[in-house]
């Protein structure tokens, strides 16, 4: 039987894709949770949420961290992606040497998670400023590698009861970026002061905080901000926000250690932890970056900005001057066609 060209093509693009990403979902099919106000015509933050290492299912995690519906609520597009599966059936990130590709078949999570971010951005109004990755154990192992490796896409992420690479050499990243490390003091799996999976040690919670404290240039130690109830099985006050001030700029980098006084691998978060968290991601965004082309100041360059260097043409004294060379010109018109869409 011979094919059409057409039933041809698609094999073939199911083929590759299925080849890129072996096991795994691929990024176009990861289901994306819209809040019911969604307006196109306006960006929104987008929460990417990593599982921990799980057996056979990773759907158990929308029992016991459900944070779907209060995303959404919160204005969130909100996404919740599979890692692959091991050869025992167990869904896992390769995220650092001590977590959790036990197997050695190195996939390119990294990549999967740009490739995700990427299809999203092209299906959803985004706001590029405002990506924000929360992960728990080998999720948020997997939250400090892309801080590590893609800090210039990202606003924040958040590990639960994960930790980054022992060697810090490990970890290069090329921007500041907000980093919340979350970890009881009682953790028997991860933890709280640092210890091995199989014979590839992995640090604590302390010195997670204060690697991105240096690199975010935060002051070396950290001052108490106050205590809040994250646990509701503890019954008190158990969590301590400990925050490592004097950033060298808090509006693009920050380190934030949440100590949860007697809690375990996977804190039963209260309502009021939940909201605190997602008070975090409100108020840790990337800060503006140069907007070349932004006549209007929206920061975006669209049709307002081209209109205003029509309707100012020839004008000396006029924002519409986007190359300030002292005349609205066809330089300026063409540095806005040049740099079309929205500022990251």
């Amino acid at each position: 039987m011979r094919l059409s060209l057409p039933i041809l093509f698609i094999c073939l693009v199911t083929s590759a894709s299925s080849a890129q990403w072996p096991g795994q979902v691929p990024p176009d099919d990861v289901p994306v949770y819209v809040p019911e106000a969604y307006d196109p015509d306006v960006a929104m933050p987008l929460l990417i949420f990593l599982h921990g290492y799980a057996p056979l299912t990773t759907a158990w995690y929308d029992i016991l961290l459900p944070l779907q519906e209060v995303a959404n609520s919160r204005g969130y597009i909100y996404s919740k992606p599979d890692g692959s599966q091991d050869g025992l059936g167990e869904f896992y990130w390769n995220a650092t040497d001590a977590c959790c590709d036990m197997w050695g078949n190195d996939p390119d999570h990294v990549g999967y998670l740009l490739a995700l971010l990427d299809s999203i951005e092209s299906n959803y109004n985004i706001d590029p400023r405002r990506i924000h990755l929360i992960g728990h154990s080998n999720g948020g192992f997997m939250c400090h590698r892309m801080a590590c490796e893609v800090s210039e896409r990202l606003a924040s992420v958040v590990s639960i009861s994960g930790a980054m690479w022992n060697d810090e050499e490990s970890c290069q990243p090329a921007d500041p970026v907000h980093v919340l490390q979350i970890h009881g003091t009682f953790d028997p799996v991860i933890l709280w002061l640092g210890g091995y999976i199989g014979l590839t040690p992995y640090p604590g919670a302390n010195t997670t905080a204060e690697f991105w404290a240096a690199h975010n240039g935060c002051s070396a130690t950290a001052t108490n901000g106050g205590s809040f109830d994250l646990d509701w099985l503890v019954f008190f006050d158990e969590t301590t926000r400990w925050i490592y001030g004097q950033c060298t700029d808090s509006t693009a980098g920050s380190s934030e250690l949440w100590e949860v006084f007697a809690g375990g691998h996977l804190p039963s978060f209260s309502d009021e932890g939940i909201q605190v968290i997602f008070d975090y991601l409100d108020a840790h965004v990337r800060p503006p970056g140069a907007c070349v082309g932004d006549a209007n100041g929206d920061h975006a360059v669209d049709v307002t900005d081209l209109l205003q260097v029509v309707g100012d043409w020839g004008g000396s004294d006029s924002s519409a001057d986007v190359n300030a060379d002292g005349v609205v010109d066809v330089s300026d018109l063409l540095i806005v066609v040049g740099n079309w869409g929205t500022c990251s």
